[in-house]
Order: structure tokens, then sequence, then C-alpha cells
């Protein structure tokens, strides 16, 4: 059972999580999006980190227990078009979060993150 912090954080960041991607699909620079919509930069950094972790965190958890789960792989070209211009190649959406992969990744990285993904699915 969820304890009221955790009912709490989750609702932070499923309302964090759209507004990061809001500011994704904006095209602008970070501080210059979180000033224009009166967001705190510094929280706007402090929930991507907290996301980005959990998501870390849960992928890897389900490698190590051995999870399986399916992940439907669609390309969403409306998307991918309007991101394009930002450098963006490729979006892959996985138990509910989101990671984008931009020109010029470090290819060890993606090789472990895809085996992350692999291991988990």
């Amino acid at each position: 059972m969820a304890t009221m912090q955790q009912a709490r954080h989750e609702l932070l960041k499923a309302k964090w999580m759209e507004i990061i991607n809001e500011q994704r699909i904006s095209g602008l620079a970070v501080r210059k999006w979180c000033e224009a919509n009166e967001i705190s930069a510094p929280s706007f950094f402090y929930w991507s980190r907290v996301i980005r972790q959990d998501s870390l965190v849960k992928a890897g958890t389900m490698a190590v227990n051995g999870q399986t789960c399916f992940a439907e792989i669609t390309p969403d070209l409306d998307r991918l078009k309007s991101v394009n211009g930002n450098g963006i190649c490729a979006v892959i959406r996985f138990h509910g979060s989101e990671v984008e992969i931009h020109n010029g990744a470090d290819p060890a990285t993606l090789e472990s993150l895809l085996g992350l993904i692999g291991r988990s699915s």
C-alpha cells in the first residue's frame, strides 16, 4: 500500500512529466521556456533528475528481478518531425517514461540503456 508521501510523489512526478514534455515540444531552451511560463528552472532541473533516476531504478530493478513485460514500439512520426530540429533522432517510451535519443549520443550509454530495456521486456 502506498503511503501519502509516495502518492504525493507520484502525483507531482506525473505533473512534472507533463511540464517537461511541454518544454521539449516547444523547442525553446529550458531556462527561456521556464521564464516564459513562470516555472522555477531549479525545480524543472530537479524534477527532470528525479524522473530520470526513478526510471533507471525501475528499469534496473526489473532487470535484476527478471520481470518481463511487453513493450510496443510504434513510431510517432508527427512528434519526431516536431522535435527532430532539436537534434532528437529517436524517442523510446517504456513503462510510462520517455527516453529521447539525441544525435551524437554516446554509443556505450545507448547500448547499456537498450540492454536494460531488453532484459526487462
